[in-house]
């Protein structure tokens, strides 16, 4: 497992990306392991959840940014495959979506702010 970003949901449970074996974990607050997200997730980064409990997946290895619920269910998929890695994501108050492409050794490389429609 190699833990690489957390999150704890408005239930109080702790999401834990695994990046080298591609997948989400869940566990409750005592560190017991509740369910393993069956996602397709290609190196997931980090999370961040909106005001809708939209859970965004940057896939490090993949370019991609997923989106899924806070049970795990694929509800979006966007990106550009070109960007080849996407290192991290968060939102602002109007919902407007940033997120990071790492650049070589670890460096931002870019910011791109995608703006939330509707």
């Amino acid at each position: 497992m190699l833990p690489h970003g957390v999150w704890i949901d408005r239930r109080g449970e702790l999401l834990v990306c695994d990046r080298e074996n591609d997948r989400v974990q869940v566990f409750d607050q005592q560190g017991k392991l509740l369910r393993i997200w069956p996602t397709t997730l290609i190196g997931p980064a980090t999370f961040y959840v909106d005001r809708d409990d939209a859970v965004y997946i940057p896939e490090h290895n993949g370019g991609l940014v997923s989106v899924l619920t806070l049970d795990g269910e694929r509800l979006a998929q966007w990106g550009d495959p070109s960007f080849r890695s996407v290192h991290s994501i968060w939102g602002d108050s109007r919902g407007d979506l940033y997120v990071v492409r790492p650049g070589a050794w670890g460096r931002t490389r870019r910011v791109v702010k995608h703006v939330r429609v509707g």
